[in-house]
Parts: C-alpha cells; structure tokens; sequence
C-alpha cells in the first residue's frame, strides 16, 4: 500500500462522518471497489502483523510443558 492508498484509508476509517457520507453518495462503483479493497488489505496486514506478534510471545502450552520436563 502506498501513501496515496494510506491516506484514502485514514479517510475511510477516520475522517469526517459528514464527509465521508458526501463521499460515499457521489462515488462510483469503482471507488467504492477500491475503498474495500483498501479496507481489506489493511485487515490482511493488520492479521499479518498480529501472527508475527503471536510466533513472538511463548504460549501458555508451550510454558506449561516446559514446566513438566
């Protein structure tokens, strides 16, 4: 994602309501196709990021079979 794409999706998560709205019933169907791919591919990195956050922390399994050997 560039930062083009990055701030169209600050918009889209954090702008304004009221402009957001006026954006929504003038957009074309093409820009509301980008506005949730860009919202999709903003869950897939956030999703990407959580794993790599979970292969980081030891696990309360893995703690507890240590805590057996």
């Amino acid at each position: 994602m560039n930062d083009f794409d990055r701030d169209n999706l600050e918009f889209f998560l954090h702008g304004d309501a009221q402009e957001f709205e006026e954006w929504m019933n003038q957009a074309s169907s093409e820009e509301l196709d980008y506005a949730i791919r860009l919202i999709r591919l903003a869950r897939a990195e956030l999703t990407e990021q959580e794993y790599a956050v979970l292969d980081e922390v030891p696990h309360v399994t893995d703690e507890i079979g240590r805590a057996h050997v």
